[in-house]
């Protein structure tokens, strides 16, 4: 799989690649102890990745056939820390 998708070769390269990994997992999910916690975690991460792929649905679908944005990461800033208040703050003058 590569995170740099630029061709539909690509494209489809990582759709099937997903499609292996989906497959693997439910080759022996009945097999497998677990918990009741371990189970509802699954579920939950089962149930975001079919909203991901629902939404690049939704993105290949899109109005008008327009190309969606580029997807471009950006460093997050860190908030400057907050302004402190004078070291003398008893008044004395």
């Amino acid at each position: 799989m590569s995170y740099r998708i630029t061709t539909h070769s690509a494209l489809q390269a990582n759709l099937s690649a997903a499609n292996t990994a989906v497959r693997l997992c439910r080759a022996n999910i009945g097999r497998l102890p677990l918990s009741s916690q371990e189970r509802d975690a699954t579920i939950d991460r089962i149930r975001k990745q079919i909203g991901e792929l629902e939404t690049l649905i939704l993105e290949l679908e899109g109005p008008g056939g327009k190309q969606a944005a580029p997807f471009i990461r950006t460093r997050v800033r860190k908030a400057p820390p907050p302004r402190r208040a004078s070291t003398l703050s008893d008044n004395r003058t």
